[in-house]
């Protein structure tokens, strides 16, 4: 689908920071999982980007060794923050083992458990989830009924649970993966790719003028309708510079400057991995509408305001002195209620109108 063919939006993506490929094998700790045979997922690495989205410099002839400059240090989609790191790669990294030492410093109904272990990441190739991950397990009863037996947030999944049949819901943001796990005994471990991406969002007025991005809220939906003719909505309310996790697909996005007829709509398409960042352009402005009388044109308190557009649908109302608007450019009629009298108004908003006050002069009412 060709994005760029809805005008309200100027889209590009940028590629999140892909993980290290380690290559060392799993070691298993203590005498109680040297016997097991399982190969366990390795640990984050201590540096969790690739060599090829580093800036290197190259110093000397052409002979002389790539020198790698210090990396970036956080990565908005997997939740990796810390200090610049010396990049590590290879067979340095440790593997991950359960903090089990032996059967022996355990009493001996525990001993009857078995241990899952889950890691998460947005795409393959990709360093692993930290911060954001929302764990829940359910064991599966001989009834059908599902028990919430454990649950876990920002961090991988461990846990220690009796041989059965369990659920595993795994949640991002608005991302979730549901895995069965049927656990029998020792160690089973897995990783979840939930194959999705970010959004990004940001709007401004059209001409790029500036505007006041605080009255700004995105609505974001599935693009393909339910039965009922409904979009799913899978976030809303969200704001300028939110990052927003979604699976990866194409998604229709609304965009509301003030809370009355100021939208504007596009399409946008986010991969598995990457971030997509995207802004939509009004064509609005704010205004402040005052009934006034007499030659110092005093603002008439207890006024009763409905606007309306001009084929006749109403769209704002209020109460009092003032009435202030944040509009779609074009063309209203305004209806004043004082007094039991009435006294009618036409105006027009322009694109990044600002403090722009109407005046109706309390005269000739209908």
């Amino acid at each position: 689908m060709d994005i760029f063919q809805y005008p309200a939006v100027k889209t590009y993506l940028k590629a999140a920071i892909f993980g290290v490929s380690l290559s060392a094998a799993a070691t298993l700790s203590g005498a109680a999982f040297a016997q097991a045979g399982i190969a366990l997922p390795m640990a984050k690495p201590d540096f969790p980007f690739a060599a090829d989205v580093l800036d290197t410099i190259v110093t000397g002839e052409a002979e002389a060794p790539l020198v790698i400059a210090p990396p970036i240090s956080y990565d908005p989609l997997s939740g990796y923050q810390g200090l610049s790191l010396t990049p590590t790669f290879g067979s340095n990294a440790l593997s991950y083992a359960p903090g089990i030492a032996s059967d022996s410093l355990f009493p001996e109904e525990a001993t009857n458990l078995t241990t899952l272990y889950l890691v998460a990441k947005l795409a393959e190739g990709m360093p692993n989830l930290s911060k954001g991950l929302r764990w829940h397990v359910f064991e599966e009863l001989t009834n059908g009924d599902l028990r919430e037996v454990s649950n876990v947030e920002d961090s991988d999944g461990e846990f220690r649970l009796e041989p059965g049949s369990y659920l595993v819901h795994t949640a991002f943001g608005n991302v979730t993966a549901t895995t069965r796990y049927t656990l029998k005994s020792g160690i089973t471990t897995g990783t979840i790719v939930l194959n999705a991406g970010g959004i990004r969002l940001d709007a401004a007025f059209a001409d790029e003028m500036s505007m006041d991005k605080k009255d700004v809220a995105f609505d974001i939906y599935q693009l393909t309708y339910d039965s009922t003719g409904n979009r799913t909505r899978v976030a809303s309310n969200v704001r300028v510079g939110e990052l927003t996790p979604v699976a990866a697909g194409t998604y229709h996005i609304v965009s509301r400057y003030g809370d009355v007829n100021a939208v504007v709509r596009a399409e946008i398409h986010v991969q598995a991995g990457k971030m997509t960042e995207a802004t939509l352009y009004h064509r609005a402005g704010d205004v402040t509408l005052k009934l006034v009388s007499g030659e110092d044109k005093i603002s008439l308190a207890n006024t009763a305001w409905t606007v309306l557009t001009q084929s006749g649908d109403k769209i704002a109302s209020g109460n009092g002195a003032f009435l202030d608007l944040t509009l779609a450019e074009g063309t209203y009629k305004v209806l004043a209620q004082n007094s039991g009298l009435t006294y009618e108004h036409s105006f027009s908003v322009t694109n990044g109108d600002r403090d722009v006050e109407v005046e109706i002069e309390a005269v000739n009412p209908l």
